[in-house]
């Protein structure tokens, strides 16, 4: 009889902590199920005073500016209501700028190649060298001592910049038919756009192509991706392992399935009739959208089959770029300087709302079903 008393109270001890582990369980859901919105706020301008083509700044502390009136500009932005112009660099068509914070460099693009500086003081850019390549220069990624460069007709570029005195181009991919323009740099493979400029200087957008860069002294074409019904000339600009997302401008935010780059292929699509020139990716799943015409907008991506916008902010400018510190976000304009935004996640409701009953309802037969037995002790 001892023997079965003791096996019935087992037993209630393990439906106990079963019921505990469930309610857990529940109410965890429910707050995966929380739903939020993301809200900005203006709380600062970077203005030199002339239009803005290219950005990336340190941390909040340095803010790198590509003036398309030929000269690159450093901020303190450390505070927004005070922007501070430190000091500027003359650059003739200057586009794009990328940072090497290990080694304090920064990669200028512009019409006849990439200017290389070192910043590590505060109170002026060091020219180091020009990578001359005698055409312009868009688009730059760094990895590492390399340097990806979009050349236009003279296609990606890889230079050797371990001594930035003296950069090495390793090797060159020329597309058989059209120009590079954006490259993205994703482990062992390249991302490049392709494009033909009319003589009227129109583009005619080709594809978005894989290359193999595994051997920087010997690049291989991969494959053609299947950017889906249309092509706008964009180019990834993140990844979450073998998800890759791009913003392919007038036809929104496309993700790629990159787990056979032998085979790439849009697994999700999301648009609203925006066109978008730049993203980041936050968190994994949170993309944030520089779109032209409007300004800022966040997406949820978490589910590929319904990316859904959970937050806006409208600008009255072009938007070219978005960069995001923290919950800093820099808006880089046209015209009108860079915007500087605050961010406050606002929950606005639960989408699980079921599950916060159903713990609630465990946890207190849990509870009521413990008290009774110990009253019957």
């Amino acid at each position: 009889m001892g023997v079965v008393l003791t096996m019935r109270k087992k037993s209630l001890n393990y439906l106990f902590l079963l019921l505990i582990f469930y309610s857990i369980l529940a109410n965890l859901q429910a707050v995966k199920g929380l739903e939020y919105n993301y809200e900005f706020t203006e709380i600062g301008i970077i203005d030199s005073g002339n239009s803005v083509i290219g950005f990336q700044c340190i941390n909040n502390e340095l803010a790198f500016v590509m003036d398309v009136t030929n000269r690159i500009v450093v901020f303190n932005i450390t505070e927004p209501t005070n922007i501070v112009e430190l000091f500027s660099y003359s650059i003739y068509l200057p586009h794009d700028v990328e940072l090497d914070l290990d080694r304090d460099l920064v990669y200028a693009t512009s019409s006849n190649g990439v200017y290389i500086f070192n910043y590590s003081t505060i109170d002026s850019l060091q020219l180091l060298s020009v990578y001359s390549n005698y055409n312009h220069s868009n688009y730059i990624q760094v990895q590492g001592e390399l340097l990806f460069v979009g050349a236009e007709e003279l296609g990606l570029q890889i230079v050797n910049v371990t001594d930035p005195s003296n950069p090495i181009m390793l090797d060159s991919w020329i597309d058989p038919v059209g120009d590079v323009s954006q490259v993205y740099v994703m482990g062992n493979y390249a991302f490049i756009a392709t494009h033909i400029i009319g003589i009227d200087m129109s583009n005619t957008y080709l594809n978005l192509k894989v290359l193999d860069i595994f051997d920087p002294t010997n690049i291989t074409y991969v494959s053609t991706v299947d950017t889906g019904e249309n092509y706008n000339g964009g180019a990834p600009r993140a990844y979450n392992n073998d998800l890759v997302y791009f913003n392919d401008h007038a036809f929104g935010l496309k993700i790629l399935n990159f787990s056979d780059p032998y085979n790439v292929s849009v697994v999700s699509n999301f648009t609203d009739g925006g066109f978008y020139n730049d993203l980041e990716l936050i968190d994994g799943d949170i993309a944030y959208l520089a779109d032209y015409s409007f300004g800022l907008k966040v997406v949820n991506c978490t589910d590929l089959e319904n990316p859904f916008l959970i937050g806006t902010f409208e600008l009255d400018w072009r938007t070219l770029r978005v960069v995001v510190k923290d919950t800093r976000i820099y808006l880089a304009t046209f015209t009108g300087g860079i915007r500087i935004l605050s961010l406050e996640i606002v929950t606005v409701g639960i989408s699980a709302f079921p599950f916060w009953i159903i713990g609630s309802i465990i946890i207190t037969q849990s509870v009521l079903y413990y008290s009774l037995k110990r009253n019957k002790k």
